[in-house]
């Protein structure tokens, strides 16, 4: 028997496992990994708000901390969303599995794979591309610590970095690389988070879509002429059990659907509200910039910033809108095959 877990979300459990974020069996230690996980990225938040309260701090110094805070605790809320939608998320993995092992037909099979197989080639590319980023992200951050220690020169290779984030954070010197390595290791793992959680959600709807094109290959099947030019009872009885089969699956494909936006949409409230106030807080920062071409690290990080959460809301709604293309379609390949099919069969009967 074909495992779904293992077959199309093998490398969301890779990442999702060691943090306690895998929907499986919960047991206390996999709870202290995700309380444990959970303490250690609001740490992170908890310390860049404090900054405001410094009296060093200044509106552009507070922009700067809003702008970066808010970004991590857009990602804190999709960590605290897939936590405690843990079960709800196992559930209907069990769901579609169960769906899987009712198929029989080697053609409905092969649909339901499609889209699995496609679910998992986009795990994999995004997760490649999280790699080489947090890579280049390292190199670009510990290289110059490295630079010191090898070829070692009158002025230190770290000290751009070094005012950077004492400019920007208010940190002083002395603590400065503890909370960059606490920043940049935060960050990645919220990120790796964010990519094994969306890409999973994307695959679970890929399966639904899979189940409304299994649907109109039902009907497509039922109304084939061969059936209808054969007008008898046992010709009949085939046609509406193939039909009974397509309303089947598409009701589960429905029900699957509305279920399980019912179940998280509480939850991504907080986080769409999260994102917008993430975004207008950058958008405000690069126009509240008054030397664009002097600040050229602000400005990029700026628009990565920007551009990941816009990219990240294309492929929401792109996901969205293809799950209702197929619903749609279910009910034009009712319309259309049926039409022609019985005007197939009533030119026939002449």
């Amino acid at each position: 028997m074909t495992c779904i877990r293992k077959r199309y979300f093998n490398w969301n459990r890779i990442l999702l496992l060691p943090l306690g974020l895998w929907p499986d069996k919960e047991t206390k230690f996999t709870r202290f990994q995700a309380r444990l996980f959970c303490c250690f990225v609001m740490s992170n938040i908890a310390f860049q708000f404090s900054r405001l309260f410094k009296t060093e701090c200044g509106i552009e110094h507070a922009i700067r901390i809003i702008c970066c805070a808010t970004f991590f605790v857009m990602l804190m809320i999709m960590c605290i969303c897939l936590w405690i939608n843990m079960k709800t998320i196992k559930y209907f993995l069990d769901q579609l599995q169960y769906i899987y092992d009712e198929l029989k037909d080697k053609n409905e099979i092969a649909i339901y794979e499609k889209y699995g197989y496609f679910g998992k080639r986009l795990t994999i590319t995004l997760i490649v591309l999280l790699m080489c980023g947090v890579f280049t992200n390292c190199v670009m951050i510990y290289s110059p610590y490295i630079l010191d220690v090898v070829m070692p020169k009158n002025e230190s290779y770290t000290i751009h970095m070094m005012e950077m984030v004492t400019k920007y954070f208010i940190v002083s010197e002395k603590y400065y690389f503890l909370f960059l390595v606490h920043l940049n290791v935060t960050c990645s793992a919220e990120l790796i988070v964010l990519i094994a959680t969306a890409t999973m959600l994307m695959s679970v709807f890929k399966h639904i879509c899979g189940m409304f094109e299994i649907a109109s290959y039902r009907i497509e099947q039922a109304m084939t002429i061969e059936l209808l030019r054969d007008h008898n009872t046992k010709n009949e009885i085939i046609i509406y059990k193939k039909i009974i089969y397509a309303v089947d699956i598409h009701h589960k494909a429905m029900q699957f659907a509305k279920c399980f936006m019912n179940k998280i949409e509480g939850s991504f409230f907080f986080l769409i509200i999260a994102t917008v106030l993430c975004l207008s807080f950058n958008l405000f920062g690069i126009f509240h910039i008054q030397s664009p071409l002097e600040e050229k690290e602000e400005v990029l990080l700026h628009l990565l910033a920007i551009s990941s959460m816009l990219v990240g809301l294309f492929l929401a709604n792109y996901t969205g809108q293809e799950i209702t293309d197929h619903s749609n379609s279910v009910y034009v390949t009712t319309l259309l095959s049926a039409s022609v099919s019985y005007f197939t069969f009533m030119y026939s009967m002449q």
